[in-house]
C-alpha cells in the first residue's frame, strides 16, 4: 500500500511565509482633529506652517523650527518647557515623552547640502533613533512638498526633482506596520508637477487659507 502522506508534504511553500510578510493594502481611516491630541508633528519651517494655522496647537505636540534639519534633528534645542526660560533639546523630550504618533516632514533645507544617498542614510538613521525613543509610536513619514515649477528652475539647490528623488527613498522605508509614508504632493500639485503657485506665497511654503488641505490628507489617512 502507498504510505499516507502527511499535509506537510503537499503543502504548497508558499502557504508557509509568515503572514507579516505577505505585503497588504494599507487601510486608512477618516479621523477628527482628536486624532492628533497624542501625535508630536517634528519638521521644518512647513511644519511651522501647520502649527500656526492647522488649529491643532493647543491639542497637538510640535517639535518644529525654521532651519531643522535630519543632521541635527535630535541636538536642536528648540522644545519650550512650561516655567522654564531654557529650551531643551527634541532628544531629551521624546526621552521624557512618549507618543501615540510621529508625523515627520523634513527635507528641505538639507537640499543644498551632500547627496541624495547621504541624506537617506541621515534619514534612516533618524527613524530608527525615534523608534528607539518612541518604541510604540506609530511614525508616519510625509513627503517632502514640492515647490513652484518657477521655484525648482531658479537654478540653485531646491528642485522638484530632488525633492522628488527623496521622496522616492523615504517611501521605502515604510514597513506599513509602524511606518508609514504619506504623500500630500498630489493635492498640492499642478500638471506641471509643481506646488500650484496660488497656494503658496514664496514658491515653497503653503498659504495659511491651503494649510487644511495637508490637514484633511492627513485626517483621511489614518491608521488605526
Amino acid at each position: 500500500a502507498m504510505p499516507e502522506t502527511t499535509g506537510t508534504e503537499t503543502q504548497d511553500p508558499a502557504a508557509t511565509v509568515p503572514v507579516e510578510e505577505i505585503p497588504q493594502e494599507v487601510v486608512y481611516h477618516t479621523v477628527d482633529d482628536s486624532y492628533f491630541d497624542d501625535a508630536v508633528f517634528i519638521g521644518d519651517s512647513r511644519t511651522v506652517g501647520m502649527y500656526e494655522y492647522g488649529g491643532l496647537e493647543e491639542t497637538s505636540t510640535f517639535y518644529a523650527s525654521t532651519g531643522l534639519t535630519v543632521y541635527k534633528m535630535f541636538d536642536s534645542a528648540i522644545v519650550s518647557v512650561p516655567g522654564q526660560k531654557k529650551k531643551i533639546t527634541v532628544e531629551e523630550a521624546l526621552s521624557e515623552k512618549q507618543f501615540a504618533k510621529i508625523y515627520l516632514m523634513i527635507g528641505i533645507n538639507e537640499m543644498g547640502t551632500g547627496t541624495v544617498e547621504s541624506f537617506m542614510k541621515a534619514y534612516g538613521e533618524a527613524v530608527q533613533h525615534l523608534q528607539e525613543l518612541q518604541p510604540d509610536a506609530v511614525i508616519y513619514l510625509q513627503a517632502i512638498m514640492k515647490v513652484t515649477t518657477e521655484r525648482s528652475e531658479q537654478g540653485d539647490y531646491i528642485t522638484n526633482e530632488g525633492i522628488e528623488a527623496r521622496n522616492a527613498e523615504i517611501a521605502k522605508l515604510a514597513d506599513d506596520r509602524k511606518i508609514f509614508f504619506l504623500d500630500v504632493n498630489p493635492l498640492i500639485c499642478d500638471e506641471t508637477g509643481g506646488m500650484v503657485a496660488s497656494y503658496t506665497y514664496d514658491g515653497v511654503h503653503l498659504k495659511a487659507q491651503y494649510i487644511p488641505i495637508w490637514l484633511d490628507f492627513l485626517k483621511e489617512h489614518a491608521v488605526e
